[in-house]
C-alpha cells in the first residue's frame, strides 16, 4: 500500500477580531490574494500602506504559493507583529509552518504549527480551516479519534465542507475500512465534483482493492488539474506496479512537459525500461534505463535510489568495478541504504 499524501494547501479564511483584519471571507477573499502573481504590485501596496497586516499577509501567501516558505514566514510574522492576537493570521502562520515541515521533513515545525492551530480553535468555536489542518496533523500522528472528532465538528458547523469528508475518508482508509473510506471520498466528490484530492484518494483506494477503476479516478483528477503532476504520477505508478511499462512511461513523460526538473520522473521512467529489460533481455532497454537514472542523478546528486540503480545497470552489464563504485557512492550518502549494502556485499 502506498503512503497517504499529506501535502495540502489551505487558503480559506478564518474569522478575525481586529478592525485592520477583514471580518469575513467575503470582506477579503483569500482566493483573490492567491490570484495576484505580480510581486511588484504587492510590493507597491506595502509601500502605500506599511502598517496594514493585510498587505504582508498577501505577500506571505504569494511566497507560500511559490514555495518560498522562509520569505512567507517573514511576512506573516510582520503581519502578526502589527496585530498579534488575530486568529486569522495565526492560522496562516500555522499553515505555512506545516507546509515547510513537510517540505523539509522537520517534525519540530509541525509541533510549532500545532500551537497556533490550537490557539485558533480555542478562540473561535466555529472556525473551520484550523480544525481541518489540525485533523490532518492528528491523522499524521496516527491519532484517529482526535482527527475524526475535529472532522465531525467541522461538518456540524457546515455540512458542505468537502475537505472534512476527505479527511474522514483518509481516516477510514488508514484504519482499513475501505467501504466507509469509499463512502466518505464519494461524498466529498458529491459536495465538490471538481475536488482533485478526492479523486486522487479514490484512485489510491481502488488500487488497494486491486481494480482498474483507479485509472478512471486519476484521469478525472488530471482533467480537473491538467498541470498537476500528482495525477500523472499516480497513474504511472499504478501501471508500473502491474508491469504495464509502456502505459506507465506515457504517463510519466507527461510530467516532463509540466516540470522538466522533477528528478523522480526520470527515475520512474528508468524503472519502466528496467522492467522491460527484465521481461526481454534487450540491451536497448538497459541503455535507456541507464540514461534516465543518470538524468535523475544529474538533477539531484544525492538521489540515492538513482545512484543505486546506475550501479545495478553496471552490474547487469558485468562491469562490477563501476557497479561497486556507485553502490559505495549511495552508501556514502546513506550508510543505512540496504539495497546498496546488500548489492555491494554480494560482489565480494
Amino acid at each position: 500500500m502506498r503512503n497517504f499524501i499529506f501535502i495540502f494547501l489551505f487558503f480559506a479564511s478564518c474569522n478575525a477580531n481586529s478592525d485592520q483584519i477583514p471580518q469575513s471571507e467575503s470582506d477579503y477573499p483569500i482566493k483573490n490574494i492567491i490570484e495576484i502573481d505580480n510581486l511588484y504590485d504587492i510590493d507597491k501596496e506595502i509601500i502605500k500602506n506599511p502598517k496594514s497586516p493585510n498587505v504582508y499577509l498577501k505577500r506571505a501567501l504569494y511566497y507560500q504559493d511559490k514555495r518560498n516558505f522562509t520569505a512567507a514566514l517573514n511576512d506573516i510574522n510582520r503581519a502578526l507583529s502589527i496585530t498579534p492576537d488575530v486568529s486569522f493570521l495565526q492560522y496562516h502562520k500555522a499553515a505555512i509552518l506545516y507546509e515547510l515541515a513537510v517540505f523539509n521533513q522537520d517534525i519540530s515545525l509541525i509541533d510549532e504549527s500545532k500551537i497556533y492551530l490550537d490557539n485558533c480553535i480555542k478562540e473561535d468555536l466555529e472556525i473551520i480551516p484550523p480544525r481541518l489542518l489540525r485533523a490532518k496533523i492528528f491523522l499524521f500522528e496516527k491519532k484517529t479519534e482526535e482527527a475524526m472528532k475535529l472532522s465531525n465538528q467541522v461538518l456540524k458547523i457546515d455540512k458542505r465542507i468537502a475537505e472534512a469528508y476527505l479527511i474522514k475518508g483518509m481516516i477510514y482508509h488508514y484504519l482499513g475500512n475501505s467501504k466507509l473510506a469509499s463512502s466518505s471520498y464519494q461524498t466529498a466528490i458529491e459536495v465538490d465534483p471538481n475536488y482533485f484530492d478526492a479523486y486522487i484518494h479514490m484512485g489510491m483506494l481502488s488500487e488497494n482493492l486491486d481494480n482498474h477503476n483507479a485509472v478512471s479516478y486519476y484521469n478525472s483528477a488530471i482533467e480537473i488539474e491538467p498541470n498537476n503532476i500528482e495525477g500523472y504520477r499516480n497513474k504511472g505508478l499504478f501501471y508500473h506496479f502491474r508491469s504495464e511499462y509502456i502505459n506507465a512511461r506515457k504517463s510519466f513523460k507527461k510530467i516532463i512537459n509540466i516540470d522538466s526538473n522533477f528528478e523522480e520522473t526520470y527515475f520512474n521512467i528508468g524503472n519502466t525500461y528496467l522492467g522491460q529489460y527484465d521481461q526481454i533481455n534487450n540491451n536497448d532497454f538497459l541503455d535507456s534505463a541507464f540514461f534516465y537514472f543518470k538524468k535523475a542523478n544529474d538533477l539531484n546528486q544525492y538521489y540515492v535510489q538513482a545512484i543505486h540503480n546506475i550501479g545495478l545497470c553496471y552490474e547487469i552489464k558485468k562491469d562490477f568495478e563501476m557497479a561497486k563504485s556507485y553502490y559505495k557512492k549511495a552508501i556514502e550518502i546513506d550508510n543505512n541504504y540496504n539495497p546498496s549494502l546488500n548489492a555491494l556485499n554480494s560482489l565480494y
